[in-house]
């Protein structure tokens, strides 16, 4: 954990990257070039991909949300890493759906100050990257309570630690979010706010303010203000898919090199497994896979630059950050755990590099939006707003995506796979398109390309396939539960039980 800070300040140090590549900042034309190193640093180690993300986003909820009086105070300890930051919005109990989020901020009319508090167990902030020793910014969202009156979201900047590792301000409580999975270099922490007195200027202020006086004031309707706390919430998907789309890049390209290396005996003596043809099999469609995530990138990117200084467009740039994120989860997650598979016991070891980024990635479908979630915004939108009404779809993507919105039409809903079917169908779409347009590869390799994603959209060939979403009853559930029921003994997991919460942060409710 030490050493992954370490090796974020010599990145910062050399201004490589940093907030100002971001795109609505000043040297946004190398944003292309962002995504390529941070795509680099998460083939190289995740956690430190992570921990550079989780600094980015909490500075551009700064940038967003800030006054420009606030901005120029904090700008370059936030772009030189001057002071590192942790971004503190998911909290224990209800992940990250934010608009439930129940930590409050209060003010305190007779001190003229603010007062930050988490309620309940369930408010806790967690997951938060950075936050157990080296942060000393924690960018809070919570809401703002005013006289009794819930003031709707906000953000605030919570300065935690005077200095980088050292002791807690009074008010804070933290603890570790491990042994986790992965990402073990990530200092990921569970903060709970006692009480903790904060200057009235820890409310960003870009659109709220307090006057002198102590009156309120926001320019934003209060029916507002949770829509525009969440546009920061964008950009850091597209770095998120640059890094796991190398890594699972990075995991094709050993699993070549080993089949380049591993000698087998063969008819006409010992020759690389390269040359068997069902090992090509099984390579070859997770090489093509591998390609798939890099068009996809390079499709959502192009558009993020193309349309991003564009306000009307941001809701179609939610949704292709969206489908971004849920099928480059899905698809890296595969890719590297097929390449695991095609090394054998060599894929298992630790310093071969590809089981390790297979655990470390596994936090992929759940940070930035859990990615089921991502998908079920994407089929709203598009049955909110069919595409092909009255024109007619010109490649597979396109048809799938018109023939599951034509059947939620009729069902009068959704099921889940065909969610899934059609984050798949859209992301299909861009990837075709990126290719033709950059006539980089023959139509018999794209071809082969459009075939390995057929799988995810095969349901959707047969109107009546999904029998699975149908059988799906509650009383069915429960069935099957009991038959699958282990013995008592093997069960020590806190989700066990329905007091998880209060288990899983009781060091933050411990008499110190």
């Amino acid at each position: 954990m030490d050493l992954t800070i370490q090796r974020m300040h010599a990145i910062f140090d050399s201004g490589a990257i940093n907030n100002e590549l971001w795109l609505g900042q000043s040297r946004q034309r190398a944003f292309a070039k962002l995504c390529e190193i941070m795509g680099w640093l998460g083939a190289f180690d995740y956690a430190l991909h992570s921990s550079i993300v989780d600094h980015m986003i909490a500075v551009d909820a700064l940038f967003n949300h800030a006054s420009p009086r606030q901005v120029a105070r904090y700008r370059e300890e936030a772009l030189r890493l001057r002071k590192v930051y942790a971004f503190g919005c998911t909290e224990v109990g209800v992940g990250t759906d934010v608009r439930n989020v129940q930590t409050q901020v209060t003010y305190d009319r007779k001190r003229h100050c603010l007062v930050l508090h988490s309620p309940s167990p369930e408010a806790c902030k967690c997951w938060i990257g950075n936050a157990l020793r080296a942060a000393q910014v924690v960018m809070v969202i919570a809401r703002l309570m005013v006289d009794g009156e819930d003031q709707g979201h906000h953000w605030f900047r919570v300065k935690i630690r005077k200095r980088e590792n050292g002791r807690l301000q009074e008010g804070v409580r933290v603890m570790a979010c491990d042994p986790k999975g992965g990402i073990h270099a990530n200092q990921v922490a569970a903060i709970r706010f006692d009480q903790m007195e904060l200057p009235v200027d820890a409310l960003l202020q870009r659109h709220a303010h307090f006057t002198p006086k102590g009156v309120f004031v926001s320019d934003l309707p209060l029916g507002d203000r949770f829509i525009h706390s969440l546009k920061t919430f964008l950009q850091e998907r597209l770095l998120f898919m640059a890094g796991i789309r190398h890594s699972a890049g990075l995991a094709a390209h050993l699993g070549y090199r080993f089949a380049r290396h591993r000698l087998i005996h063969g008819a006409g003596g010992r020759e690389p497994l390269l040359r068997q043809p069902l090992f090509r099999q099984r390579l070859y469609a997770i090489q093509l896979k591998a390609l798939a995530l890099k068009y996809l990138e390079q499709a959502v990117r192009k558009r993020f630059e193309a349309h991003w200084a564009q306000p009307q467009r941001r809701k179609e740039l939610h949704l292709l950050a969206a489908q971004n994120k849920s099928v480059g989860a899905w698809l890296g997650i595969e890719v590297i755990g097929l390449s695991r598979e095609l090394c054998g016991s060599q894929g298992f070891h630790h310093y071969n590099q590809i089981v390790t980024q297979r655990m470390d990635c596994e936090v992929a479908n759940t940070f930035a939006g859990d990615s089921s979630v991502m998908a079920y915004q994407i089929i709203k939108d598009a049955l909110a707003r069919p595409r092909f009404v009255g024109s007619t779809p010109t490649n597979l993507g396109q048809w799938v995506e018109a023939k599951i919105v034509s059947q939620c039409a009729e069902a009068d809903g959704y099921t889940h796979q065909q969610a899934v079917g059609m984050a798949y169908a859209r992301a299909l779409d861009l990837i075709i398109q990126e290719v033709e347009g950059q006539r980089r590869l023959d139509s018999e390799t794209l071809g082969d390309l459009i075939q390995v994603l057929r799988p995810p959209l095969h349901a959707w060939l047969d109107a009546g396939a999904d029998s699975l979403s149908q059988h799906a009853s509650q009383k069915q559930v429960v069935r099957l539960a009991g038959l699958l029921r282990p013995p008592r003994a093997l069960v020590s997991a806190m989700i066990d039980k329905p007091d998880y919460i209060r288990q899983f942060t009781r060091s933050l409710y411990e008499e110190q």
